[in-house]
């Protein structure tokens, strides 16, 4: 059995360990030098990191990215609130 280990347990941390192939066989350890993981995101907001968590329609949200459109049109078509 292989082992994976992620260092820092942010949000990109999380998403790499949801998305990594379901039949291989490994363990995945996070590890995070904080008390608790996800700690930015438990205090981020204001539209900017929590960027699906109101808007569903991918136009409409890459609208509030004018900096950022264009890279995010292509992810946002690719991963949608609902994954």
């Amino acid at each position: 059995m292989q082992k994976i280990g992620i260092i820092g347990g942010g949000a990109s941390s999380y998403f790499l360990a949801a998305n990594l192939p379901k039949n291989l066989t490994y363990t995945v350890t996070i590890f995070e030098q904080a008390k608790e993981p996800l700690q930015k995101v438990k205090i981020s907001g204001g539209g900017r990191c929590n960027v699906t968590h109101a808007c569903f329609n991918i136009n409409d949200l890459v609208q509030n990215y004018p900096r950022g459109k264009k890279e995010l049109l292509g992810v946002f078509s690719q991963f949608q609130p609902k994954d």
